[in-house]
């Protein structure tokens, strides 16, 4: 049916780079464009999307082309980053766009800069409605007796709505008196759905029937698809009636083959009809199990689960649960467990076969109190001694003992012998994720080398039993694990692989993706920008932690500490470490980690009596290395070059931890101080060392400048250079020559031990006006009033001016006052 208002309103609109229109379910708006690229010539030059969460920001700039129209049907289904990058690209780059996007609402676009520019408009409203000459056209088309008249009865009662006129007409069809039958439906003022439900359905042909019913619940139903659900081998061509008819069963355009999809108010009244069961309910039933059942057996469980809930089979998807709920999960196809299981508490009951995947789901969507439920549930009352069985119970007691529900040693010795007892062969996704789950435990308890060759085998494991979400998982573990081992260029090199997986991915990637966002930063900073070079652009996203992987949680909280001293902010990184660990007590291996971070920050800071306690600390858990380390720092922080200098070369020998990288940044501290005392060999020797532990690793953290009273690294390098030449320390040479070292770096903006000042509670931090923060900056530079002057480009009598108010705003009278408070408060 010509829709002659919209398609002229559509010629104009999509002159410009986005068009936007908006419509409810039913209201033409997918027809309605597919008739005016046919009508107007434009289908050989436009391409047809259905959009959904797998259109990713990368999938989509594929198919940009601004010769091409691209039609975006269903937009309202694109993930919130697509739509922030065709944002963007409206913004920045509007010629690169020719999209028309079909929504049922407004999508979050800037608009205003891009309506005002004639690059993007929004079609809504009375143009999507039929007036009284297309619903006329429309219902003529479904009764052709008494068309005029049933026409107005009906315009009156589905307000031009295409999807009511369409259903409504064709349950007047069905009756002998079209015009009684369709004034009584305005007057009882039933609903569309409900009269289609009750009457339209039951007009349909035998086939058409049971094919609605096996396949109204699919996003998208070819002609093989509806033979393999329904039993039917003449199913398309009952789909293609149903096409034909106009009910509610839409063709797909610009796609290869036929391709249908179901409206939503069509999908609802096969819902209805479903729940209200008979005979031909029954029937679709028995089709569809056959189908899930072969589809399982093929190993597809796709949709498995989803099918066999969406024709009323509870029992059959508790069963499914119970024998392939894990690898569902595994595989990212957990979609809609949770909500069933809440739905149908008297299903899951009798299925206890059927708890460990609502227990697995429930833990991947980091829902921990649904997910205790269950695991608590499994070990209490476990299904019948059976391999599946003893895998279901040490998972989750490996499970529980992160949540601190029971002994982590017990569970990991429990772990271990499960393992022995199943090998690696077995083809149940259960081995693979106990072997993950034994090796993330571990790893918190420090066995890293043994957790890294776990994660490997899951990883295979996962791989060979198809289980992506699994493996993202596993790799991201991994990652932090062989960064944790000090091999950071290959932890970042897992984290990219993770991370470009997790970009093209339908499968729920959000926790392994964010692990690996905390390993590439960690990476990052441990690599050149530590020298002084920007970071990534990337570096500093956002980095989701599940709250039962504490060891993540543990480095993430590092990372972010990190970023605020790459940002130049000693004391915005010592108050992230200063916060309660939102962790279990960690064990020795992370308690010494962060002692030493603390001891790195206090050496920055000048702060003789944090380093002495640090190194008692250290002391105490066994650490003599880590000891020796902040030992040294302190000793050339007081001057004593020779103690420092022994000290630090304890440390690289007896040092334990890989990150920080205690040993190198000790024979790089070791070698300055050497060189400084007049021996240049033993300088020459420790710096060599240090380059050959750390090129692989490209760790340059080392090469800061850790000492205070040391040769400079950069002098150091460049005789290694001149020495020794390879491709790391050119590249160290270079980072290195206009970097002082980190004392220097942040002194200016760092409050000495004796300025520190512990602010009273509820105390307020003054606000400083933009030109008195310029001024607090220049005052710390050791910049006089004529300095500041020029470089502010004021008079000196300003900067007396804000130099008072600044005075008055900290409380103070001179000019070391005022810095010892700006950095107590952290405003510098």
């Amino acid at each position: 049916m010509p829709r002659h208002r919209l398609w002229e309103r559509l010629d104009g609109a999509t002159e410009g780079a986005a068009t936007l229109l908006v419509g409810p379910g039913g209201s033409g708006k997918t027809l309605g464009v597919a008739g005016w690229l046919r009508e107007t010539g434009r289908a050989e030059s436009s391409t047809w999307v259905r959009a959904d969460a797998s259109l990713t920001p990368a999938r989509l700039a594929a198919q940009l082309d601004p010769d091409r129209l691209l039609v975006l049907d269903d937009a309202h289904d694109l993930p919130i980053a697509t739509v922030r990058s065709l944002d963007e690209h409206l913004e920045r780059d509007p010629d690169s766009l020719k999209v028309l996007l079909l929504s049922r609402w407004d999508l979050p676009f800037t608009r205003l800069s891009a309506e005002l520019l004639g690059q993007y408009s929004v079609l809504r409203g009375e143009l999507l409605r039929l007036d009284e000459e297309e619903s006329a056209a429309l219902v003529a088309a479904h009764v052709p007796s008494h068309a005029a008249e049933v026409s107005r009865v009906i315009a009156g009662r589905t307000q031009g709505w295409c999807a009511a006129v369409v259903m409504t007409a064709r349950a007047v069809a069905a009756s002998t008196d079209p015009v009684t039958v369709a004034r009584r439906y305005t007057e009882e003022g039933a609903t569309v759905a409900d009269r289609v439900a009750s009457e339209v359905f039951a007009t349909l042909q035998p086939r058409q029937r049971h094919l609605l019913l096996c396949v109204a619940s699919e996003p998208v139903v070819t002609p093989d698809l509806a033979v393999h659900l329904t039993h039917d081998q003449r199913a398309g061509e009952a789909l293609a009636e149903l096409e034909a008819m106009g009910l509610l069963v839409t063709r797909l355009p610009d796609v290869a083959g036929a391709q249908y999809a179901i409206h939503p108010l069509l999908a609802e009244v096969v819902r209805r009809r479903t729940a209200a069961g008979g005979v031909d309910v029954l029937r679709a039933a028995a089709t569809v199990q056959r189908a899930v059942r072969l589809d399982v057996a093929r190993g597809e469980t796709t949709d498995a689960f989803r099918r066999l809930v969406a024709i009323g089979d509870h029992t059959g998807a508790a069963d499914l649960l119970g024998t392939s709920g894990p690898r569902l999960v595994l595989r990212g196809h957990g979609a809609g467990i949770h909500g069933w299981a809440v739905s149908h508490p008297s299903a899951v009951d009798v299925a206890p076969a059927s708890w460990f995947a609502l227990a697995l789901e429930r833990w991947e969507s980091d829902a921990l109190g649904a997910a205790r439920h269950w695991l608590d549930r499994i070990v209490a009352d476990p299904l019948p001694d059976q391999p599946s069985s003893r895998l279901q119970v040490a998972c989750a007691r490996l499970m529980r003992s992160r949540l601190q529900l029971e002994p982590l040693d017990e569970a990991v010795a429990n772990g271990a012998a499960v393992l022995a007892d199943h090998g690696q062969e077995v083809p149940d996704p259960l081995v693979p994720l106990l072997t993950y789950e034994q090796a993330v435990t571990l790893g918190w308890l420090g066995a890293h080398a043994e957790a890294a060759q776990l994660l490997e085998t899951a990883a295979a494991l996962g791989r060979a039993l198809d289980l992506p979400a699994l493996v993202a998982a596993v790799l991201s573990h991994l990652a932090l694990t062989r960064f944790t081992l000090g091999e950071e260029a290959a932890a970042a090199e897992l984290a990219a692989e993770v991370l470009a997986g997790a970009d093209g991915s339908t499968w729920p990637s959000l926790h392994a993706r964010g692990r690996a966002v905390v390993v590439r930063d960690l990476a990052a900073m441990s690599d050149l920008p530590a020298l002084g070079r920007e970071l990534p652009p990337e570096t500093g996203a956002d980095a989701p932690e599940h709250a039962a992987d504490p060891t993540t949680r543990f480095w993430g909280r590092l990372r972010r500490s990190r970023l605020e001293l790459a940002a130049g902010s000693l004391s915005g990184a010592e108050r992230v470490l200063a916060r309660p660990i939102e962790t279990p007590d960690p064990p020795d291996h992370l308690r010494a980690t962060l002692e030493v971070e603390h001891g790195l920050h206090a050496t920055l800071a000048g702060d003789h009596a944090r380093l002495v306690e640090v190194r008692d600390r250290l002391d105490r858990l066994g650490y003599a290395g880590e000891a020796a380390l902040i030992a040294g720092l302190d000793a050339d922080l007081r001057g004593d070059r020779r103690a420092a200098a022994a000290r630090f070369e304890r440390a690289a020998e007896q040092s334990r931890l890989a990150q920080p990288p205690v040993a190198s940044i000790a024979l790089v501290a070791s070698g300055q101080l050497r060189d400084e005392l007049g021996d240049r060999d033993a300088a020459r020797d420790r710096v060599h060392r240090a380059l050959l532990a750390t090129e692989v690793r490209r760790a340059a953290a080392p090469f800061v400048g850790w000492t205070r009273h040391g040769t400079g690294v950069h002098e150091l390098l460049d005789r290694q250079r001149r020495a020794r030449p390879t491709p790391w320390v050119e590249e160290l040479v270079d980072a290195t020559e206009h970097l002082p070292g980190l004392a220097v770096r942040f002194g200016p903006t760092t409050a000495a031990p004796g300025e520190r000042v512990t602010l009273p509670e509820g105390a307020v931090v003054p606000v400083l006006s933009p030109r008195e923060r310029d001024v607090l900056y220049e005052l710390a530079r050791g910049s006089t009033y004529a300095d500041i002057a020029a470089n502010l480009f004021v008079s000196e009598n300003t900067v007396k001016t804000h130099v008072s108010s600044l005075y008055g705003k900290l409380s103070v009278n001179r000019r070391s006052a005022a810095l010892a408070a700006a950095r107590s408060m952290h405003l510098l």
